[in-house]
């Protein structure tokens, strides 16, 4: 299983030292606020990219109820 923590900037090394102690964490690794991590938004990005995909037009209305869900 995974989990995302926010953790203030001036935890952070106490918060990964603390990580480590535990046994049954696996692995830790810092991210940015701006990396995405979802495989699937960066498989959709790589296709896109690669020329594999179109973007779909969307009118005003569409994209509100898109960013609303």
């Amino acid at each position: 299983m995974k989990y995302i923590l926010d953790i203030d900037d001036s935890k952070s090394t106490f918060a990964e030292e603390f990580f480590k102690t535990l046994t049954f964490v696996k692995k830790i690794r810092a991210i940015s606020s701006n990396e995405i991590t979802n495989p699937d938004i960066l498989e959709s990005i790589e296709n896109y990219e690669n020329g594999k995909v179109n973007p779909t037009p969307l009118n005003l209305a569409e994209l509100k109820v898109m960013i609303s869900a």
